[in-house]
């Protein structure tokens, strides 16, 4: 009886230690409340709107979010920190939107205590879009006060007898009415919020010094007179993380045009797909075709793919078609760093990743060439240190390497075709390979190549294994 007493006690005070960490996280089970928001009940675009709000809670508190949503979608929040029940406030930014209408908008707000517990509010909030009463274009030829065009709500126009066809500016915004923000208009595809070194490009064809018309409308960002960067005659669309593409048929040898980018000077232009006239044209030296455009703002380079229908291309090994592709890396020894890339191996080095791997130009009848730069997208091999280059037959895979036969490589120095003297500056490698399956080109450990000299590599596929030959390009 006494075992049957002492086992029951002992039952007693397990459920008591349980109820009594039961009912603990009960009482840290405390949704914080929102007791009160305050906001106004109409703001415009670009507006910084304030806003109170009191959170009650007996439990510490993390956090209380104030979100904008527009139709649904998340464009803007604040976060405000807070441990304690209290009366917080600050501003929320409204965003400008391109081309919506005015409307009702969402405010979620957001109370969550230190044990992730939450409650949430939301009220509606009429957006606006603004009727500056003038734009200012900003240029290096002067301010010019751009006023609104009669019987049109958001279109904003200046006229002027500009003393050159080209120029580039960018359009402010001023503050409006109590909560409002200045804010700039510009970009290669024009954007709000730019940063005042986001020039907008404004060309005419009319004569230098004769009176024309800059207008941009707040709505729609339509511009004019604007050139909108494209590629032979095809706009690129927005960015998005610094990147547009076009794709387009292209016909071999024939001019293009590369236009809005006031930068262009300073972008690469690959040498292996454009040949550079004196006047500063291009044209296109790959085969008729397909190809996609990148314009990486970033890099600051076009990178040209061929494709296959709506894919990039792979090769096709019966019709000797289609795209052959380059990567490389450290070659048979050593551990040179970032040895090979587009377009440079210091800001964009392969490093046999597949991603990073880039076309060759097919020229037709099986023939494809590659033009490397050395001391730019491929570095120089020093003592003990050479670079590998391989070739495949898949855009963005390394698993099919092509079987290559080197025919004709480069002696002397730097690159002079020349069997009889000389050092190779080239050779090809079948040892173990991980990534090339044991055939790819190294350059000759410590073998000079020349500072800004360019290496074309020609593929015929018309042979198995494919035959290489390296040759310089005369500056």
């Amino acid at each position: 009886m006494e075992s049957m007493s002492l086992k029951k006690s002992f039952l007693f005070l397990i459920f008591a230690v349980i109820l009594f960490f039961s009912c603990n996280n009960d009482d840290k089970i405390d949704i914080p409340q929102i007791s009160s928001f305050d906001i106004v009940e109409q703001a415009c675009m670009a507006d910084s709107v304030p806003f109170s709000v009191t959170v009650n809670a007996d439990y510490p508190m993390n956090s209380v979010r104030i979100q904008f949503y527009s139709n649904n979608e998340k464009v803007s929040e604040r976060i405000i920190p807070v441990n304690k029940s209290e009366t917080c406030s600050g501003k929320l930014y409204v965003p400008f939107v391109k081309g919506i209408d005015d409307g009702i908008s969402e405010v979620r707000i957001i109370a969550k205590n230190k044990n992730f517990d939450y409650s949430t509010k939301s009220v509606s909030l009429q957006i606006v879009r603004p009727k500056f009463p003038y734009l200012t274009l900003k240029t290096a030829y002067g301010d010019f006060r751009m006023e609104q065009v009669p019987g049109e709500l958001y279109k904003y126009a200046v006229d002027y007898a500009f003393p050159v066809q080209e120029f580039s500016g960018i359009i402010e915004a001023p503050a409006y009415g109590d909560n409002g923000n200045s804010f700039y208009f510009g970009g290669l595809t024009v954007k709000e919020n730019a940063l005042p070194v986001d020039s907008i490009l404004f060309l005419t064809d009319l004569p230098v010094g004769e009176l024309y018309t800059v207008s941009f409308d707040i709505r729609s960002y339509d511009i004019e007179p604007f050139v909108k960067p494209s590629f032979d005659g095809v706009e690129f669309p927005d960015y998005a993380d610094g990147l547009a593409v076009v794709e387009k048929d292209f016909i071999q040898d024939r001019q293009i045009q590369i236009r809005g980018f006031l930068d262009i000077a300073e972008w690469w232009i690959d040498p292996t797909f454009f040949d550079t006239d004196a006047d500063g044209s291009y044209k296109f030296r790959a085969a008729n075709g397909k190809y996609r455009v990148t314009a990486d703002s970033n890099l600051k380079f076009f990178r040209i793919e061929p494709m296959n229908g709506n894919v990039l291309a792979d090769f096709d090994p019966v019709a000797k078609t289609g795209g052959l592709w380059v990567n490389g890396g450290i070659g048979d020894m050593g551990n040179l760093p970032n040895p090979l890339g587009i377009p440079s191996y210091e800001t964009n080095a392969c490093l046999w990743d597949p991603a990073k791997s880039f076309a060759m130009a097919p020229m037709g009848n099986g023939i494809y060439q590659v033009k490397l730069i050395s001391e730019m997208t491929i570095r120089q091999s020093t003592s003990g240190n050479t670079v590998g280059i391989a070739f495949y037959q898949n855009s963005r895979s390394l698993n099919n390497p092509v079987m290559l036969n080197l025919v004709q490589t480069l002696y002397g120095n730097p690159g002079v075709e020349d069997s009889s003297g000389g050092s190779e500056r080239f050779m090809l490698k079948t040892s173990p390979n991980a990534y090339s399956q044991g055939y790819y080109i190294a350059t000759g450990s410590n073998r000079a190549l020349g500072g800004g000299q360019k290496y074309v590599f020609t593929l015929d596929t018309n042979y198995s294994p494919v035959q290489v030959k390296i040759s310089r390009e005369e500056q």
